[in-house]
């Protein structure tokens, strides 16, 4: 996957585009423009990604809102039709994840190939959290040689954070049922998510991360979904105190 030169992309600096975020006028623009615009100026003011897209949920399914290229939405579909992936997880959570595609030990490991095959060697999906649930997540591909840099990984949390407000924002000024409904599934899927690592980390001791990195490979080996792996152990613990299922991602 090649990546045009600065020139080409016209790079700005963070502050910069921060600024330009500041501009956006929420609840006046539509939110499609409105994430197209921070979609376009994260790929901007992080010269390390390549593509950026916006996943959002909708109820039980995901869509890409907005894309700067066509290898982002394809890589994000092909995670929509298989039912699993970073792009998924992190909207469903709220949590960030990196995926190094070369890795051997790989939580994603299909979507990993996929993306290495389309010369994509970094990912990142930072999920898009408001407060008590999650909209969506905003999705990086990359083709640096190494790994992306922790100030890259805080900007890209920064655009994470404005998409959120304008989702949530959005939502403030529709009164349809459905829309309603969508909102408070994405909340029980975090919620559910949280209680099931709260289990692991007082079970076995894990770190936060560690507990979501095993509930991750749960879902991967068995085929289901995150929120399905976290409510079936949840419900297998308020069942079984002492025990419950079984869930070890390492």
């Amino acid at each position: 996957m090649a990546s045009e030169s600065a020139l080409e992309r016209d790079i700005i600096d963070p502050q910069t585009a921060f600024a330009e975020l500041g501009k956006i006028m929420l609840g006046v623009e539509p939110m499609g423009a409105v994430l197209e615009r921070i979609a376009h100026l994260a790929r901007r003011a992080m010269p390390a990604v390549d593509e950026v897209s916006v996943t959002l949920l909708e109820g039980q399914k995901a869509k890409t809102a907005v894309f700067t290229g066509s290898l982002a939405v394809q890589l994000d579909e092909r995670q929509y039709n298989s039912g699993f992936g970073p792009c998924l997880d992190a909207a469903v959570s709220g949590q960030t994840i990196l995926v190094d595609t070369a890795a051997p030990d790989s939580a994603y490991p299909d979507f990993a190939k996929a993306a290495l095959r389309q010369g994509v060697t970094q990912t990142v999906s930072v999920g898009m959290p408001v407060p008590d649930r999650v909209v969506g997540a905003l999705n990086m591909y990359a083709s640096s040689d190494g790994p992306v840099d922790p100030e890259t990984l805080e900007v890209a949390k920064t655009f994470a954070s404005y998409a959120a407000v304008a989702v949530a924002n959005a939502a403030l000024y529709a009164s349809t049922a459905a829309l309603a409904e969508q909102m408070q599934l994405a909340m029980q899927s975090r919620s559910v998510i949280e209680q099931a690592k709260g289990i692991l980390i007082a079970r076995h001791g894990y770190s936060s991360d560690d507990a979501f990195q095993a509930l991750v490979k749960v879902s991967q080996h068995s085929n289901r979904k995150l929120r399905d792996v976290a409510q079936a152990l949840v419900a297998s613990t308020a069942s079984h105190p002492r025990g419950g299922q079984h869930v070890d991602g390492r």
